[in-house]
């Protein structure tokens, strides 16, 4: 497990040190003085690892940490202080640094805190090339769809049957929540009074919300198991995807629009862009509300359903942060046998 190792010191002692415990361990390392230095030669030279004084005159180990997590989210932070700092254990923590060493301390302590920097950058490696080989396997899949939508016969009821064909032959039990979705969506926007020209995109919007995820890799789709950081990332991705391929088909356009912020929360906590409210357009709150109570009240891969009565007070305990109070208040205002048709 050797490494290319940035070590930081203002004394030339202390870094020969360093330098020949890690090069006895099989790492290489390259030095620097100043934490301006440092940023010369971690611009230089690709490096693993980052060994930081945090007391240095000039710049101290906080600000070079800083600075080099600004071009590299990848690389491991070790931070060496000959004494304990409640502010910058904090602000380390906020920029990802993987481990304090108070000085004096030993070699073999130097030694196993690299051997875990080392281990995290061979997994967070790992997980990047994992990203980028589902990210290429969703581009690869939205073009033929969208290639395969913009041949088909351009009238409503072709391009809507393709693109359920397409989802259905992925995943039967997501194109079944997708009718339902529509159908609560559509019952609920009458309920509020939404103009009857708006309903037929609506409920396209609805219909097609998780579209996205028919370019999503099976081993995603089907992961019963935690998802992993780069993968949720990955499927957060969905929404965009659903969008593009939706506006191959001109028509598509406004049902395009709810899809790619149906996952929006009215707090702006929601993806992918952090709408807030009124900047979520309503056909896309709606079918969030819609979307959620179906989900909870069906089957998973994860967990079985719930009752209605528990899913009514999920919505209820969101609104106002994933869901539009008005939109929750329309929906309880809807007799059981309707919600549940």
């Amino acid at each position: 497990m050797s490494a290319r190792i940035l070590v930081v010191d203002d004394e030339d002692e202390i870094r020969d040190l360093f330098t020949e415990w890690l090069g006895l361990a099989g790492h290489t390392c390259f030095t620097a003085g100043t934490a301006e230095e440092a940023l010369v030669v971690a611009d230089r030279e690709r490096v693993d690892v980052a060994l930081l004084d945090l007391k240095m005159p000039g710049q101290g180990g906080v600000w070079l940490a800083r600075r080099l997590r600004e071009t590299r989210k990848d690389l491991a932070i070790i931070m060496a202080t000959g004494a304990q700092s409640f502010e910058a254990a904090r602000e380390g923590l906020r920029l990802g640094v993987m481990d304090y060493l108070l000085k004096p301390f030993s070699r073999q302590e130097l030694v196993d805190s690299v051997d875990r920097a080392v281990k995290w950058c061979e997994a967070t490696a790992l997980e990047r090339a994992d990203r980028a080989r589902l990210e290429s396997e969703i581009v690869r899949r939205s073009t033929e769809l969208s290639n395969a939508f913009a041949d088909v016969e351009s009238t409503t009821s072709g391009v809507l049957a393709a693109l359920l064909a397409a989802f259905n032959s992925r995943n039967p039990e997501a194109c079944a929540h997708a009718r339902r979705v529509a159908r609560f969506a559509v019952i609920l926007a009458e309920a509020m009074g939404v103009d009857r020209a708006d309903l037929a995109d609506l409920e396209r919007g609805a219909l097609l919300h998780d579209i996205g995820k028919v370019a999503m890799p099976d081993t995603l789709i089907h992961n019963a198991s935690r998802l992993t950081e780069e993968e949720r990332a990955v499927i957060r991705t969905h929404p965009q995807v659903g969008h593009d391929i939706l506006m191959a088909v001109p028509f598509l356009g406004p049902a395009a629009a709810i899809v790619l912020a149906s996952h929006e929360w009215v707090d702006g906590t929601g993806y992918p862009f952090g709408l807030k409210g009124d900047e979520i357009p309503l056909g896309a709150r709606i079918t969030s509300v819609a979307d959620a109570y179906d989900a909870l009240t069906t089957s998973r891969v994860y967990r079985g359903p719930i009752s209605s009565a528990r899913a009514y007070a999920e919505l209820q305990r969101f609104s106002g942060t994933q869901f539009d109070p008005d939109v929750v208040r329309a929906w309880m205002t809807l007799a059981e046998p309707v919600r549940c048709a």
